[in-house]
């Protein structure tokens, strides 16, 4: 198992020389400012910097917008009594990203093509924003919907709900970065080897369905 290790002793990454200009081991961005040594920041704020680094890396010092990023986070984390009970340091996908919260994807319908999908609450509840579920794989005498569960079904489920999960089963705080969007799901076939064929009829299924 992969794990973050704290150094407090100064680093220098390859990258560092080649961009001219210190990188942020944490997000990989310049840092032209200079970085913030991590042992300078409160003991809380060094255990959710370390949670949300990049495997195996070493991390003594951190860009400002990253320790800015972190601190508006801690606040979030706090007012969250669950999780923050459940000592979870783990951004969530906005956060991590510093998304405007103003951007939700209300209005948008995302349409998501792989093996399988499962309605998980974070897109059902309190109203399902599923618009469509349509399986290719019908014809061939597939009988799983979107209430089955199937091992063919989480990676699907995954890339849905990581990018528009409203957080329902968190209080709303892990939740994606479109959570107010709208969804059409469509399984392109029975296993996972989804070849370029099955890609091409799922496209032309939503253009066709697309009104």
């Amino acid at each position: 198992m992969s794990e973050t290790i704290i150094s407090t002793e100064p680093t220098q990454l390859h990258t560092d020389i080649a961009a001219g200009a210190p990188v942020c081991p944490v997000c990989g961005r310049e840092a032209p400012d200079g970085r913030v040594p991590l042992a300078a920041l409160e003991a809380d704020l060094q255990v959710m910097i370390a949670a949300n680094a990049p495997a195996d890396a070493i991390v003594a010092e951190v860009c400002p917008r990253c320790v800015e990023l972190f601190e508006r986070a801690k606040i979030q984390i706090q007012s969250d009594a669950a999780v923050f009970e459940q000592g979870g340091h783990v951004l969530s996908t906005p956060l991590r990203l510093d998304a405007d919260d103003r951007f939700t994807g209300r209005g948008v319908t995302i349409a998501f093509l792989d093996s399988g999908f499962y309605a998980h609450v974070d897109l059902t509840t309190p109203h399902s924003r599923i618009l469509a579920y349509h399986s290719l794989a019908a014809s061939e005498g597939d009988r799983t919907t979107l209430a089955t569960p199937d091992m063919s079904s989480w990676h699907g489920m995954m890339t849905s709900v990581v990018a528009a999960g409203n957080g329902s089963l968190s209080n709303g705080f892990y939740r994606g970065i479109a959570p107010d969007a709208s969804l059409v799901l469509v399984k392109l076939a029975r296993t996972g080897r989804i070849t370029e064929k099955n890609i091409k009829h799922g496209l032309e299924w939503v253009l066709a369905h697309r009104e």
